[in-house]
């Protein structure tokens, strides 16, 4: 990158973790949206140490889930018609 420039992340990032269970299915997926994957990151940990089930996945890495991180145009809003 030439001097003086600044690399600036136009797209969100969507960060998608899948959690294993004992037989290989997947039966619960959590999505974590940030401007940054640190961001998201830091929800996915947030997360996982307060809930039962999914922080123990989490620590069993790649035995206990499958994590994807993809860019997306923006970070969804939630609106009341999502509780439906």
């Amino acid at each position: 990158m030439p001097c003086g420039l600044v690399e600036v992340n136009l797209m969100a990032i969507s960060l998608t973790v899948d959690k294993l269970e004992a037989d290989g299915t997947i039966r619960v997926r959590h999505t974590f949206f940030g401007d940054t994957l640190e961001e998201c990151e830091h929800l996915r940990d947030e997360h996982a140490a307060g809930c039962q089930a999914f922080g123990p996945a989490l620590k069993r890495g790649h035995k206990g889930v499958i994590e994807v991180a993809e860019e997306v145009d923006e970070i969804p809003e939630w609106t009341d018609d999502d509780e439906d």
